[in-house]
């Protein structure tokens, strides 16, 4: 059975060679609820907080990672990532608190775990079958790449579940 770090790699490689950037850009919109959103940037925090945005359903769970290292990021290894929050997944925009995470850059990693399994699942074409999200990632194109997806927790950072059809 393939790892997740093999899962998460497949995803991407299928997305840059199977979707035009074109079709991307007009299939997937990154749109948050503004409200959800202004409330959450108001409210005061302390450490790393993630705003996540666009679960399709409210079955499963949120599964957000953070990681400080390249290593860990690159095996989407959850055991020696530097956080780690789940909660039940609802429509509504969701805010993940990592008070302990402070003064540091981190690279996030968030999936909508819709049947429970702690499993990123992938169809037979190693297409995500549920919603995910990178830090720095604007498309479903691009790769996961450590340094291009560090955030700081100066101000609280907003992501949105990307689904394929």
């Amino acid at each position: 059975m393939p790892s997740n770090s093999q899962r998460i790699f497949a995803v991407f490689v299928t997305a840059g060679l199977f979707v035009g950037g074109a079709w991307v850009a007009s299939g997937f919109g990154a749109d948050g609820d503004p409200a959800a959103v202004a409330t959450a940037e108001a409210a005061q925090h302390d450490g790393l907080v993630v705003n996540l945005h666009g679960a399709h359903n409210a079955k499963g769970n949120l599964i957000v990672m953070v990681f400080d290292q390249q290593a860990a990021f690159d095996a989407m290894d959850y055991t020696k990532a530097a956080g780690y929050l789940e909660a039940p997944s609802t429509q509504a925009s969701q805010r993940f608190d990592f008070a302990d995470l402070k003064g540091s850059s981190y690279a996030v990693v968030a999936f909508h775990d819709e049947n429970g399994d702690y499993d990123l699942n992938l169809d037979a074409t190693y297409t995500p079958t549920e919603g995910y999200a990178v830090s720095g990632m604007n498309d479903l194109e691009g790769y996961p790449v450590f340094e291009y997806s560090l955030i700081d927790t100066e101000k609280p950072t907003d992501m949105t579940l990307f689904y394929w059809p």
